[in-house]
């Protein structure tokens, strides 16, 4: 029965030293079986590198789920890799010391359909390692881009909102000025009224000074008026006595 797959032990990968996207053959061990896997180190976040090997295997449509730590996909057909079903591992892992950590990337295949060319299986296995380089890169590029995007929208909501907030000043400045405006037209009438006012007052007043120099000709012939009214008694009184 042909051994599984998956776990790369740790000294095998530091024994052979390896450099960033440089692929190496070692073994992977999950459970109790163990089969050949192609391991990498790939110089990116391993937080990154793990999301972009989920969504790589997401891309393929097929049903995916964890196995003992493991990204996996079992006996289903997985075209890249065989046209038979097969047994498909991967894992990202962060190794090294605590300030030389180094992001590893283990894939591993197995089938038990003996048909399937075990020489051709390995080759599209180490070629999927090869092409998951640039995909990380692209998925890297493409996560930069929407979290770009996403800060470009909070930008243009902020700047709508304060280009909102000075166009409602403005608006409250242009109002205040209109009020001025009005408020300048309303001095002006009432400049123009407090004008005619005064020359109203002015004519009073120089009626008043005729009325004044009027009475004072009425005053004296009234006191004429009276010593006339008075010498009259005075002879009406005389003659009435002379006519007793």
């Amino acid at each position: 029965m042909l051994k599984r797959v998956l776990l790369l032990s740790m000294s095998v990968v530091m024994a052979f030293g390896l450099k960033a996207q440089t692929i190496m053959e070692s073994t992977a061990k999950i459970g109790e079986f163990t089969a050949k896997a192609y391991v990498m180190s790939i110089d990116k976040d391993v937080k990154l590198t793990q999301e972009a090997m989920k969504q790589r295997l997401k891309d393929t449509k097929l049903k995916v789920k964890n196995v003992d730590g493991y990204v996996a996909i079992e006996d289903q057909i997985f075209e890249e890799i065989t046209n038979v079903p097969v047994k498909f591992y991967t894992k990202v892992e962060e190794m090294g010391k605590r300030k030389d950590k180094t992001t590893m990337v283990t894939v591993c295949a197995i089938t038990q359909d003996l048909t399937v060319d075990q020489m051709t299986l390995q080759v599209n296995v180490r070629r999927f390692l090869e092409n998951f380089v640039p995909y990380v890169s692209k998925f890297e590029a493409q996560q930069n881009m929407e979290n770009e995007q996403e800060n470009l929208k909070k930008a243009q909501k902020a700047a709508a909102s304060a280009a909102s907030a000075v166009n409602s000043v403005e608006k409250s400045i242009a109002s205040d000025e209109q009020k001025i405006a009005d408020k300048q037209k309303e001095i002006e009438k009432y400049k123009e009224k407090i004008k005619e006012c005064e020359q109203d007052i002015q004519k009073l007043q120089a009626n008043i000074e005729k009325s004044k120099g009027k009475k004072v000709d009425a005053q004296k012939k009234a006191d004429e008026a009276d010593k006339s009214v008075k010498q009259v008694e005075g002879e009406v009184e005389k003659y009435r006595q002379q006519a007793q």
